[in-house]
C-alpha cells in the first residue's frame, strides 16, 4: 500500500508542480513530463520483475510509480485547459471513462495466463513496457499537437 500511495501522490503532486514551473516557457511540457515518466518507468518495471529479493523488487516498484504517476495532473490540466468551457465537465467525463476502459488490462492478461498458458513475469515484461512506450507515444504526439502558447500568452489572448 504505500508504495502505490506514497510514490502514487508523490509522483502526481511532484508532476504537476514540475510541469506548473515549466510550463511558463515551455506550453509542451504537460505532456513531455508524462511521457518522460512513461519512459522512466520501464527499467524500474523489469527491475521489479526480476529483482533478485522481495526488498529490491519493492524498492524498484516504489521507484517505478514515483516517475510513472506523474501524467495524473499534467494531464488533467491539459485537458482542462483545451477544453471550452462548456465542454470541460463533459471531456472529464470522458477521459474517466478512458481511465476505467484501461484497467480492463488486467482481466485481458489474466486471460492470456489462464487460456493462453503464459508465464506471469515474462507477459508483464512485455506487456507492461509497451503499455508505458504506447502511452510515452501518445503523450509526445499531444505534445506536437499543443498550441505552443505559454501560459502567460494564453492568459492575455482570453482578456
Amino acid at each position: 500500500a504505500s508504495v502505490n500511495g506514497v510514490a502514487g501522490a508523490a509522483s502526481a503532486l511532484g508532476g504537476g508542480a514540475l510541469v506548473d514551473r515549466l510550463v511558463a516557457t515551455e506550453p509542451r511540457a504537460r505532456q513531455w513530463v508524462p511521457a518522460a515518466g512513461s519512459m522512466l518507468a520501464i527499467p524500474f518495471w523489469l527491475a521489479t520483475l526480476y529483482a533478485p529479493t522481495l526488498q529490491l523488487s519493492l524498492t524498484a516498484l516504489f521507484m517505478e510509480y514515483l516517475v510513472a504517476e506523474c501524467w495524473f495532473g499534467p494531464t488533467i490540466a491539459a485537458l482542462q485547459s483545451a477544453a471550452p468551457a462548456r465542454l470541460q465537465g463533459l471531456s472529464q467525463g470522458i477521459f474517466n471513462t478512458l481511465t476505467l476502459a484501461g484497467n480492463f488490462a488486467p482481466l485481458g492478461i489474466g486471460l492470456l495466463l489462464n487460456d493462453y498458458g503464459y508465464e506471469l513475469a515474462p507477459t508483464l515484461a512485455v506487456l507492461v513496457p509497451l503499455f508505458y512506450a504506447s502511452s510515452a507515444a501518445a503523450f509526445v504526439v499531444a505534445g506536437g499537437k499543443a498550441n505552443g502558447k505559454t501560459v502567460a500568452e494564453g492568459e492575455r489572448a482570453r482578456r
